[in-house]
């Protein structure tokens, strides 16, 4: 794993608030140069701009990384302010909180091309330089607990999040048969304090809320964004959780948590698929 942070050229995806900000104020504290990308410009050059006051070489891209040719875009800059890159952070997400019957098509399309698609894209446009430069290099792929687990409720979010898991699994080792000096790393937290229940905020013209929809207009949706945001109020300090992830990279550790909350459902729904009972069940257990 990529240990040697001084230096170090870092991208981070989703890095205008949020895992992402804080990921790449904990690379620059620890001597990186940071690339902030973000979907939102504005908030992404405000993350750059923090990262300068801290001594960090930074600027910023706004970019929708669930778009090859944005991602492409930003390996360009990349290059042009770097000349190489060291880390890769995917952490843009987004979730999407109804049930199967009533979520509409455009919620679907744009979780699963935010949580996977730029995923996909981002490693499929920076492996080959990563490859090039023959020096050790890093991915992190944020993915979140929902990524190795399952509930049920959200299975956009749910299903978009093992789908990301699954994608990191078969490149980590499809490097390893290259031989190639790439780590990888997912980083799967539990809840976190952010402002995730405001994700609506993040849709591009494509996927926006159109005014005449009531969906997002009904009690049931108010309730869930509420819900949602009563969790992430009381979970952990976004500092903690992110913490984690340096702390495991120590470790050399594949898999990264912020909470051993989750280890006995972990253990558990793997007896239950060997022995193909049924999905194990998070409550059911606790």
């Amino acid at each position: 794993m990529f240990t040697e942070y001084e230096g170090a050229k870092v991208i981070v995806t989703g890095a205008g608030n949020g895992i992402g900000k804080q990921i790449a104020k904990d690379f620059a504290r620890r001597g990186s140069d940071v690339a902030c990308i973000d979907i939102h410009g504005d908030e992404a050059e405000c993350t750059a701009e923090e990262l300068k006051k801290m001594g960090a070489k930074a600027f910023s891209i706004k970019a929708d990384v669930s778009q090859l040719d944005d991602c492409r875009r930003i390996l360009d800059e990349v290059m042009k302010q770097f000349g190489r890159v060291d880390v890769l952070v995917d952490n843009a997400g987004v979730t999407a909180l109804s049930d199967i019957t009533k979520i509409p098509e455009r919620d679907i399309r744009w979780v699963y091309e935010v949580n996977v698609f730029s995923h996909w894209f981002m490693m499929q446009t920076f492996i080959p330089q990563m490859r090039a430069q023959n020096t050790h290099c890093q991915i992190i792929n944020v993915c979140s607990i929902a990524g190795l687990i399952t509930m049920g409720a959200a299975p956009a979010y749910f299903s978009s999040k093992h789908a990301a898991v699954a994608l990191s699994e078969s490149v980590w080792k499809w490097l390893r048969s290259e031989k190639a000096d790439i780590d990888i790393s997912v980083f799967c937290p539990g809840y976190v304090n952010t402002d995730m229940h405001l994700t609506d905020r993040h849709r591009p013209e494509r996927f926006a809320i159109p005014e005449d929809d009531s969906y997002y207009k009904s009690e049931e949706y108010q309730k869930m964004v509420a819900f949602n945001k009563s969790l992430l109020e009381n979970a952990q300090p976004v500092e903690d959780a992110v913490n984690n992830i340096f702390e495991a990279m120590k470790k050399q550790q594949f898999y990264i948590f912020n909470t051993n909350q989750y280890d006995r459902l972990l253990c558990e729904q793997g007896v239950f698929q060997a022995e193909k009972i049924r999905p194990a069940d998070y409550y059911e257990l606790n």
